[in-house]
């Protein structure tokens, strides 16, 4: 990649310098770019604007479009697989004919044998006038977008990995709170807003995490603080938490709490507060297995997923067999079998190991389990 000096202001064609800025201030945008590949189609008189990355190998897993929110992906995402566009040479804007029209683009290289493509879209002809100084523009971009991509990696990898995390969160049913170590909240999981909203044994007032029993907050604010003030740049002490159990009025299983240090920091990312990860579970929430994945995690036939799907449920032999409209002696055969399936010996074995199979990913009940 060559780093290409920037123009003066006064050499620059009109509007370039504004552009400039909302590329800066993109990086903050989800779209990203999104006010920048606006800016940059209206000033060129083109019908849309775009990013586009891949890499020789055009796979669909590692490739990218980047449009304005509610712009149509697919008409840039199709020009990935066309040859034109990956035999363009670096750093030298050209008009190619792609899929039946005409797009000016502007080829950039990223690491690991990607590129980023800046594509707009040239008007058909007799419709609104393309910028005749187009090419000027892409190029006073250049270096500038050279190196503000390094940046979009970076934030872009970033991003992805936040998701997957969030993700995983949500669809494990853990709730995570994140306070300083006064308790102020500085962010909240859905799980956790669902935990707190169903049991009532904590609640957020006044931008703070409070537990209803007076007892309970003197219990979480002393915990709170201590772990925050554990808090390090390289926690790695898995046994580094405290534990406890919230009680509640309209079920005998507790909501159960863990505390532990906040995320370990680093010299950029240094708090000015010490913080405290809170992490709920609420084991009355009932974890409903879905028959159809048992079946092909295990290998199991319908009739014994379903019998396995109510004995994790809570149900006995006896109350699966009515259920079920069979006899005992017919859920007894059946468990035989879910047993040699699941490498289980045991009743209670076997629900462990439902309970702790990917099957309780799939589908989550919010009704407590009576």
């Amino acid at each position: 990649m060559v780093d290409l000096p920037l123009l003066s202001a006064t050499d620059q064609p009109e509007g370039v310098a504004e552009l400039a800025d909302l590329l800066f201030s993109g990086l903050a945008e989800r779209p990203i770019w999104e006010s920048f590949l606006l800016r940059l189609a209206a000033r060129l008189g083109s019908e849309a604007a775009a990013f586009v990355i891949s890499n020789r190998r055009r796979m669909a897993g590692e490739s990218a479009v980047v449009v304005p929110h509610g712009h149509a992906v697919e008409p840039f995402s199709s020009l990935i697989e066309l040859d034109g566009l990956h035999e363009l040479p670096f750093e030298d804007p050209q008009i190619l004919p792609l899929a039946g029209r005409d797009h000016a683009v502007l080829r950039m290289r990223l690491e690991a044998d990607r590129s980023i493509w800046l594509v707009c879209v040239v008007p058909e002809s007799g419709t609104t006038p393309f910028a005749a100084d187009w090419r000027a523009v892409m190029r006073a971009l250049l270096p500038l977008l050279q190196r503000i991509v390094r940046l979009y990696l970076v934030i872009g990898d970033s991003e992805r990995r936040r998701r997957i995390a969030e993700h995983v969160l949500e669809t494990s049913g853990v709730g995570v709170i994140l306070v300083d170590s006064g308790g102020s909240v500085i962010s909240v999981n859905g799980a956790a807003h669902a935990i707190m909203a169903h049991t009532g044994v904590l609640g957020i007032h006044d931008g703070r995490l409070r537990a209803m029993r007076q007892a309970d907050q003197q219990l979480l604010q002393r915990h709170i603080r201590q772990k925050a003030d554990e808090q390090s740049a390289n926690l790695a002490d898995p046994a580094c938490y405290a534990a406890f159990a919230l009680l509640r009025d309209d079920h005998p299983l507790p909501v159960t709490v863990m505390v532990r240090p906040g995320p370990p920091f680093g010299p950029v990312s240094a708090p000015l507060r010490r913080t405290a990860t809170i992490i709920l579970r609420d084991p009355a929430r009932r974890l409903r297995l879905a028959a159809p994945d048992l079946e092909q995690l295990f290998d199991l036939s319908p009739a014994e997923a379903r019998l396995a799907q109510l004995l994790a449920d809570g149900l006995s032999m006896e109350e699966a067999a009515l259920q079920l409209g069979v006899s005992r002696n017919t859920v007894r055969s059946q468990l035989q079998a879910v047993f040699a399936k699941t490498g289980t010996n045991r009743q209670g074995d076997l629900v462990r190991l439902l309970l702790s199979s990917a099957a309780t990913l799939a589908q989550r009940g919010g009704e407590p389990s009576s």
